[in-house]
This record gives structure tokens, sequence and C-alpha cells, in this order.
């Protein structure tokens, strides 16, 4: 049996294992440990050396014992010890108990962190052979696990379809940016063709002498097709049914016209009132179903981040197509290094996917931004 682990994982498992080291003596003492109270007496410049009080207990022996500590306590304060030995013992406080053991496993975790980010590139695995105790690194491998939890996600459909401005809203419902959501709403729009770029050769500066190609943006060719849009897709809709093609600092010049400078309407009078009666929220926050949903598509897109070096194989490429169609365009949301690696897989191959899945990725690297 091999275990692979990441460097997320190898950094979470060494700073456990630094705080084990230096916690064991602590942890043992409180299961062990005798309580009772002592006295701390401050030592003077002329006796101290690498501390500055002394303590001294009783224990249950009825021997007088002590020891010396850095500490801020006068007076009497508990004391735990070792009853087999009590020369082990502690101040029982949070500052000299707990406190000190934490600087010293965060000080030691520096370089440890320093090392996992360094010993592991990016996506390289630390790979354990439990069998002959090797180890070795590398790219993540394809387990038996993976390949089951492929086949169940590519058969599964999410249990309830959402579009890319609902996703960004489950990620964040205290999302006060109108300006995003307005973004990958219209990118939704491009890719499924209600609105389309179109090119034209202006003149950008009253002194130049040549006009320049620029992109415009106005409605496509499934505007017609409009019965499956929501309120705050056909909202944006309407800033270019009266005109032929906007340039893209114009379509934020026409929103702030109609929703306020930073869009305030549009958040108040549109879509705050559609996830009020949304099935995926309950008073503007996520309901059982909107966390569901959340839930599965995350558990995708990151499945896909992991392991995409193995779904671009010719075994995986087609089933891998079938996800990214289960996801309702929600692929926007995979990383761009790794929607890269994709989006070349398929071209290469385009004879095997369907094209409206290839027409719709490829037009994805065309982003409207509202500048």
């Amino acid at each position: 049996m091999t275990l692979q682990i990441g460097r997320l994982k190898l950094f979470i498992i060494s700073v456990i294992i630094l705080f084990l080291f230096f916690f064991a003596p602590n942890i043992r003492m409180l299961l062990i440990g005798k309580q009772t109270n002592g006295t701390v007496f401050k030592l003077s410049a002329f006796t101290a050396g690498e501390h500055n009080s002394r303590v001294n207990f009783i224990a249950e022996n009825t021997i007088e014992y002590r020891f010396e500590v850095n500490s801020n306590v006068k007076g009497t304060a508990k004391v735990i010890y070792d009853p087999e030995n009590p020369a082990d013992a502690y101040l029982f406080n949070f500052m000299n108990f707990v406190l000190e053991k934490i600087i010293f496993s965060l000080l030691a975790a520096i370089p440890s962190t320093i090392f996992v980010f360094f010993f592991l590139k990016k996506n390289q695995y630390l790979f354990i052979d439990l069998k002959r105790f090797k180890f070795s690194k590398g790219l993540k491998r394809w387990t038996e696990q993976d390949a089951e939890t492929f086949k169940h996600i590519v058969k599964e459909p999410l249990t309830h379809a959402i579009k890319p401005f609902e996703y960004a809203y489950l990620v964040n419902s205290d999302l006060k940016s109108s300006g995003k959501l307005i973004a990958i709403t219209l990118q939704y729009l491009f890719i499924h063709k209600y609105i389309e770029i179109t090119t034209k050769l202006v003149q950008v500066n009253k002194t130049d002498d040549k006009q320049k190609p620029r992109p415009f943006v106005r409605l496509g060719s499934n505007y017609a097709q409009e019965v499956n849009l929501t309120p705050i897709e056909r909202e944006l809709l309407t800033i270019f049914s009266s005109n032929d093609s906007l340039r893209l600092h114009e379509i934020r010049m026409k929103l702030q016209q109609k929703f306020g400078p930073e869009f305030e309407k549009f958040h108040t009078e549109v879509v705050k009132p559609y996830f009020e009666t949304s099935a995926l929220f309950n008073q503007s926050k996520p309901n059982e179903l909107g966390k569901q949903v959340l839930s599965e598509v995350n558990a995708r897109i990151l499945f896909i981040e992991k392991q995409v070096d193995d779904l671009l194989s010719d075994t995986h490429l087609k089933e891998l197509s079938v996800l990214l169609e289960k996801l309702h365009t929600n692929w926007l949301f995979i990383p761009t290094e790794t929607f890269d690696k994709i989006k070349s897989a398929l071209v290469q191959r385009k004879d095997e996917i369907d094209s409206e899945l290839i027409a719709k990725i490829t037009s994805a690297y065309q982003r409207i931004a509202i500048n």
C-alpha cells in the first residue's frame, strides 16, 4: 500500500507532529499530574540566572521541592507535578504551561514550512510505500478511489442546476460587490450567445490618422430564445436592446446610469429580491439545498483541479467533457492554469468531443469586463 500526501497535507501533518512533540510532556502531566499551591519568589538580579523566579511547593510526600521559571507571577500560584518525580513540575497557568510551548512550536514550524514548500512543488506529492517504507515524490497518481469518485461525479447530476452567478452568491452570500455578479453574468450570456462580440474599426483618439479595431458587444443570436433566463439576466440584457452595440466602457456607463455609481440599485432591486425567493436561499442565506449544491460543485471543481493531468488522458477526456457539461458553465470557476490545459486537450480532440461544449469553452477566453 502506498500513501500519497500533497503539499498542504504534509504541512499540516508536520505542524501537528511539532505540536505533539513540544506538548507531549504537558499532555502527560495533565494525565498523571497532581496539583497543589506553591509560592513564587522573585530572584534578585544577583541570584537570578536563566530564570527570574523560584517556585517552592510541598508535594504529597510532604517534601518541599523548588524549581525556577520565567514568570510575572508573585505570591501563591498553582503548581502541577509528577507524583513519581515531584522535581518534574510546572507553574500551572496559561503563560508557563501553554503559551511558552506554543511559541516554541511556531518557531520550529517556520523552518518546517520552508522545507515542505521547497521540497514539494505545487502539484507534487510525497509517496510513502508502507510495505518497503520507501519515500519518493512526483505528480499525483490515479488510484482506485479516484476512479470510483470520478465515476460517481460523472454519473450523478447536480441536485439542482445552478448558473454561475448563483454559484458565486452561494460561495459568498454576503457579496456586496454587484460588479462581480454582473461580470460573471455577462460572461454566461456571452458563452450562451445571448450577447456577442464584434470587432469594428474606430478612431480611438482625435489625433489618430488610422482607425483601430475595437470590440463591441451587442445582442446575440439566442436573444430571441430568452425564456429560460432569470430576472437578473433579463435586466442586464435590456441595456443592449435599444443600442446597436456598445464598447466595453460604455457597458459600465449604461449600467451606472441605470443602477448608480456602484450598481447599488442592481443589488437592492434585482439581485436581493431574486435570491429572497430562490429555492437555494432562506432569508438571503444558503439553505440546506443551497449548501448541498455548493458542496457538489466545489467537490467537482476540486477533483478536476487535483486530477487534471490524469483526466486529460485518452481514457478519461470524454468523461471529463460529460462532467463539464453537468457543471452548467460553472467550469468558469476552475483555476485558469487548469482550465488552459483542459481547453488545449479538448481542442486537440475536437472531433471526439461535443462541438457545442468546445465552442463554449473556447469562447470563455473572450472576457467581457465592465471596464
